[in-house]
């Protein structure tokens, strides 16, 4: 039961090499959140494991999205509550970060929110995240409310009405639950005007995140990029729709959280497919966004990544598929290897694990044919680890095939060698492959080792 999720947005500034520095200084303190939204997970509850999976980097926070369609799916909406209680006890540290509807579509209003007719139903939403043990949840209350897309759209002279529903609902669900611990964000659209910032703002007593949604999505001529535009050519379309449109959104929303004291979030953001006006396989947009996001002058307290194929855009740079297993193929490779190699470096690889370059046997492989990958792996510390191959596309980086080996266990010093197996399909083109050989903890939460220097010819 996803709710439809309108955007219009995204991309942000510097380049890979500046954002891979900025993140060598900083803390793990001082590091956002780092969230993501994989479709609503009580249909597929292994997705947002995926996704950490495929990053190598442990994600902590998991979005939902609350449905508009009864007050039943927004003051007790047990069947969603009930799955991501599971996933979020299932490890220390986990948080859940929840889109909250005002009221239902087509049922309520925020002149009637505004003067306290639904404070009942929100005390009774706070009531069931307790007894689902999602204490601390993150609540974006009325989300994307400067869309006219939504039922709470605070446009057409209802301002001072959504900041006084905005009160309404936080206050009843303080004094109902006032141990619970919720945070609320305030999340408009990134192209709210400046006077609406300020109009619709209800107070900072009420505020803990002030939030923006962007989407790499261009209006200014630059998309979408014509065929055969690549290279330079491309990064200038880029650049333009960064200038001006998000550079300055950016600028607008920093400006104002601090004038307020309040930390920034982005609760979703993710490349866009041209068919929908996007800006496709962008990196550069990948690379200023977490540029902007982890660097601690801005103040952003979490960002959740929408890695979905959704209807009105495509937006998946992971391999995560339904089932929770890591299938996918992205249409945006370049951008998803961006995305990956700076959380690589929020990981630095500690010297007590190292791996030989592997080695393929044959060295030309026949699409067909078995063939081996060898290669050894070494700890200078006795350790419980994950020892992974990877075959991929070199042009494309899509993932092949791999073989995991769960659960080694080295003692200090160790080499231990791996050989596997694998075998290319006939429908596969022929061309160049490359083995990667990856080192993860033993629960699979963090990259400890990434090696992808071996390449070989199929044919």
């Amino acid at each position: 039961m996803h709710p439809r999720l309108k955007r219009l947005f995204v991309s942000v500034t510097s380049s890979l090499a500046m954002a891979s520095t900025l993140c060598a200084g900083l803390t793990a303190s001082a590091d956002p959140l780092t969230g993501v939204y994989r479709g609503e997970v009580y249909s597929r509850p292994n997705a947002v494991n995926a996704y950490s999976t495929w990053l190598g980097f442990d994600v902590k926070m998991g979005q939902g999205h609350q449905a508009k369609d009864s007050w039943g799916n927004i003051e007790n909406p047990g069947w969603q509550l009930g799955a991501w209680r599971t996933w979020v006890k299932a490890k220390a540290g986990r948080r859940f970060n929840y889109s909250v509807a005002m009221f239902p579509s087509g049922q309520g209003n925020l002149a009637s929110c505004a003067a306290g007719a639904y404070d009942p139903r929100f005390k009774n939403l706070a009531t069931n995240l307790v007894a689902y043990e999602l204490q601390g949840t993150i609540i974006r209350l009325g989300w994307e409310f400067s869309g006219s897309w939504m039922p709470w759209y605070s446009g057409n002279g209802q301002q001072a009405n959504f900041a006084a529903c905005f009160r309404r609902i936080v206050t009843a669900m303080r004094t109902q639950q006032p141990n619970a611990g919720f945070e609320f964000d305030w999340n408009p659209n990134y192209d709210i005007s400046a006077a609406d910032l300020s109009a619709t703002y209800p107070g900072d007593a009420y505020v803990d995140y002030i939030g923006l949604d962007m989407y790499d999505q261009g209006w200014n001529g630059a998309y979408p990029i014509p065929a055969g535009c690549t290279g330079s050519c491309a990064l200038t379309r880029w650049q333009s729709v960064w200038n001006s449109q998000f550079g300055p959104a950016l600028t607008k929303f920093k400006s104002f959280a601090q004038s307020h004291n309040k930390r920034l979030s982005v609760p979703e953001w993710g490349v866009n497919d041209a068919a929908t006006n996007g800006g496709g396989d962008d990196t550069y947009y990948v690379q200023q966004m977490l540029a902007f996001i982890f660097n601690p002058a801005n103040n952003v307290g979490y960002h959740s990544y929408f890695d979905i194929q959704a209807s009105d855009g495509h937006h998946q740079l992971s391999s995560a598929d339904a089932s929770g297993g890591n299938t996918f193929v992205t249409e945006f490779p370049n951008a998803a290897a961006a995305f990956k190699s700076f959380y690589a470096g929020l990981n630095p690889q500690p010297a007590q694990v190292s791996a030989t370059k592997a080695t393929v046997s044959p060295a030309t492989v026949t699409r067909g044919q078995s063939f081996n990958v060898t290669g050894t792996v070494t700890s200078s510390t006795a350790r419980t680890v994950v020892v992974k191959y990877e075959i991929r596309n070199a042009a494309t980086t899509a993932l092949v095939t791999d073989k995991p080996y769960t659960a080694q266990v080295f003692t200090a010093g160790q080499t231990r060698s791996y050989t596997s197996a694998f075998t290319l399909s006939t429908s596969l083109g022929a061309g160049t492959y490359r083995v990667d050989t990856l080192v993860f903890t033993a629960d699979w939460s963090q990259t400890l080792l990434y090696r992808n220097d071996t390449t070989f010819t199929a044919n």
